[in-house]
């Protein structure tokens, strides 16, 4: 007669056995969690990160005409058209000069230097023309690249000298 075998499974593949070592086995439900851990912690950095490089971004290039002012006889204001700059489109860079009481300095010799901050891409020129009433104004193509720059104020009209520099933030 032939051996016969128990067509029963044994008892470590019972069904009911490995759900229940499933629920008492810490590491295996540390192991299923771990992936959304990871998968929450990144959205959270993801945005949170963004909002915060947004938020500097706006405020900081509003804050290009209050840039630090240097000893000067005359009292500079830039304001950066388009408010948000981009690169390769033309930036067009709005001067207007006043004198200690609030009065408007014409025909002044106005130049410009743009240099970015964070390494050399070179000296771009800018020449303002005059436009009456303490404004000049400069345009130009676009930059090379993206990022800080700052832009360097040269105004002199007969012996009065006066120099600032603008933080600008140019996008992508």
């Amino acid at each position: 007669m032939a051996a016969s075998f128990p067509s029963a499974p044994a008892i470590r593949t019972n069904p009911a056995v490995i759900r229940t070592e499933e629920r008492t086995n810490p590491l295996r439900a540390r192991h299923r969690i771990l992936p959304y851990a990871i998968l929450a912690v990144s959205v959270v950095v993801l945005f949170g990160c963004s909002k915060k490089a947004a938020e500097p971004a706006q405020s900081t290039q509003a804050a290009a005409s209050s840039a630090a002012e240097s000893a000067s006889p005359w009292h500079m204001e830039l304001k950066i058209v388009p408010d948000h700059p981009s690169m390769a489109k033309p930036i067009t860079f709005q001067l207007h000069i006043a004198d200690e009481r609030g009065q408007p300095v014409n025909d002044a010799q106005v130049n410009g230097a743009l240099t970015m901050k964070v390494m050399d891409m070179g000296t771009t020129k800018l020449s303002f023309a005059a436009k009456g009433n303490g404004d000049y104004e400069a345009s130009m193509k676009g930059v090379d690249m993206s990022g800080p720059w700052a832009l360097a104020i040269d105004a002199s009209q007969g012996s009065t000298h006066a120099k600032q520099s603008f933080d600008v933030n140019v996008f992508d």
